[in-house]
């Protein structure tokens, strides 16, 4: 029994490989995938005061010396809505005016060839404080510049107040 076991199993080896040298197996293929080149949008608004038009400031980078080439939309507040042809240098576009308040704009790049690029977009919000007019900026407040929240700092101090007077309780006394 074990010998034919033994030569059943030789049998059944060499029979795969002359199947396997004959190519009857499925034959082997690359996984897909897509060779272009992502691309990425960056979106920049220079402070604005309120009533006058924003400048809306769209740079579109992919990686290696190749600048894509194609289209840009950008929107603000979904009230406006512009498309500008972009030839690898940054672009901007004069948008409408604007109030006091918060702000969004937007920029979707869409390329000419989609087989080279892929499409990227971009959003970002921006504040318009003070209204325009006159030297000195008008009646705007100062700007936040991303500092610690109060609670924070109140909590700092008194973490220091205590260390200090945990320090100043454990000397010894001469």
């Amino acid at each position: 029994m074990r010998r034919y076991l033994v030569l059943g199993s030789a049998v059944a080896a060499l029979a795969t490989f002359l199947l396997a040298l004959a190519g009857v197996a499925a034959p082997a293929l690359a996984d897909p995938y897509t060779p272009a080149v992502p691309t990425t949008c960056r979106v920049d608004v220079p402070t604005t005061l309120a009533g006058e038009r924003v400048v809306v400031r769209v740079r579109v980078t992919a990686a290696g010396s190749v600048q894509p080439t194609g289209t840009v939309t950008v929107e603000v507040d979904e009230s406006f809505s512009k498309k500008v042809r972009y030839d690898g240098a940054p672009v901007e576009v004069l948008g409408p005016r604007v109030g006091r308040g918060e702000h969004r704009a937007s920029a979707t790049f869409v390329p000419d060839d989609p087989t080279r690029f892929t499409g990227c977009r971009d959003s970002v919000r921006f504040q318009v404080g003070a209204q325009g007019g006159g030297a000195g900026g008008g009646a705007g407040g100062l700007p936040n510049t991303g500092g610690p929240h109060l609670g924070l700092l109140l909590a700092g101090i008194g973490l220091v107040v205590t260390g200090g007077g945990l320090l100043e309780r454990s000397r010894r006394r001469a």
